[in-house]
């Protein structure tokens, strides 16, 4: 994965947007329950990416969140990474 890419760039940054909305959706006691299960469903797909392109949507992800004008989406970019398993524990 090229994180180069104009459609590797653009595919993220809509995958992004879509899990900060689902994740929103989501009230302190963990509803809506289908919301919950999308957003598992995210982070058991990245598991499934190699290293490399967990590192590579990481560093994508990290792209965003640096040019990132809202303090709100910035900060859920800045969680993003390790919120959905992209990073490893080690680090």
């Amino acid at each position: 994965m090229n994180g180069d890419d104009s459609l590797v760039q653009a595919l993220t940054k809509l995958l992004v947007e879509l899990t900060r909305f689902i994740d929103s959706t989501i009230d302190e006691d963990g509803e809506p329950r289908a919301a919950a299960k999308q957003l598992d469903f995210v982070a058991g797909t990245f598991d499934r990416l190699t290293p490399d392109q967990r590192s590579s949507l990481a560093q994508i992800v990290q792209q965003l969140a640096a040019t990132e004008p809202s303090a709100e989406r910035r900060e859920f970019l800045d969680a993003f990474a390790e919120d959905f398993g992209l990073t490893d524990d080690a680090e």
